[in-house]
């Protein structure tokens, strides 16, 4: 739910200020009625010469060129494309022409670039063809907003506190427990989030540094990097607070 990281999907908003609820490449987006599709062969080879980074903090500058190209940014989630590729977003079949020229396309890719957001990374050669294609990437798996522009408090907007308010119902229910005192369930519940988003940026800070978090961050795809970060910040709220806990049991209680 944080509201910290922009993988940009629009992760809705990137949602450049969000999580860009942008969870890719599920296993189930492969599936079509209840039977996995084979992939079909590739009928080309790529060549590749460079990789993104697993995280990179982003600058306003890059925010603001990030949301104006947020299409491409999305679009390169985990992919290499080629120019032809980036210019089939603008396939209008309504109208079966491109709302965006070649052109166009040369010239968002070279902003992107020139931000520091995308990178040429190897080039594409068709196997029935000695002509080749270059490839670009993102240049970070994950783009994250500076520290300095995320002091929002997600959890005291409306839907934060929709959020907490349908909590509220779903844990009684499962747990089979009394909310004892709902105003002090929204405080923890608040104290929660804060500290689950300070151990997810932590992970995220030590991660272009640290050989075995990187390492993990290259090879994983988006959403198993979104998963993990999500996985590591719960167990490390639970074991770094244990005081927290105990509160949460005494609110929620038979």
């Amino acid at each position: 739910m944080s509201n910290r990281y922009i993988n940009i999907t629009v992760h809705d908003n990137v949602k450049l200020k969000t999580n860009i609820e942008d969870r890719v490449n599920y296993p189930q987006d492969r599936c079509n009625m209840g039977h996995i599709e084979k992939e079909k062969p590739k009928d080309y080879d790529d060549f590749l010469t460079a990789r993104p980074e697993p995280i990179i903090f982003l600058s306003e500058e890059q925010e603001a060129v990030a949301k104006e190209y947020s299409d491409i940014i999305k679009a390169m989630i985990g992919k290499n494309l080629t120019v032809k590729e980036v210019h089939a977003l603008y396939f209008n079949p309504s109208k079966e022409t491109y709302d965006k020229t070649i052109k166009t396309v040369y010239r968002h890719l070279e902003a992107l670039e020139n931000a520091g957001l995308i990178m040429e990374c190897g080039h594409r050669k068709p196997h029935d063809s000695r002509l080749t294609e270059k490839l670009f990437c993102r240049t970070a798996n994950i783009f994250v907003l500076g520290e300095d522009r995320q002091k929002e408090k997600w959890w005291e907007k409306e839907k934060g506190e929709r959020i907490i308010k349908r909590l509220s119902v779903l844990l009684p229910e499962l747990l089979e427990v009394e909310l004892k005192d709902p105003a002090g369930f929204k405080k923890l519940m608040g104290q929660f989030f804060e500290q689950l988003d300070g151990i997810r940026m932590e992970l995220w800070r030590k991660a272009p540094e640290n050989e075995g978090i990187s390492g993990i961050f290259r090879e994983a795809d988006l959403w198993e990097i979104n998963y993990l970060s999500d996985l590591v910040a719960n167990i490390g709220v639970l074991l770094r607070n244990a005081k927290l806990c105990d509160e949460f049991k005494t609110i929620l209680s038979k």
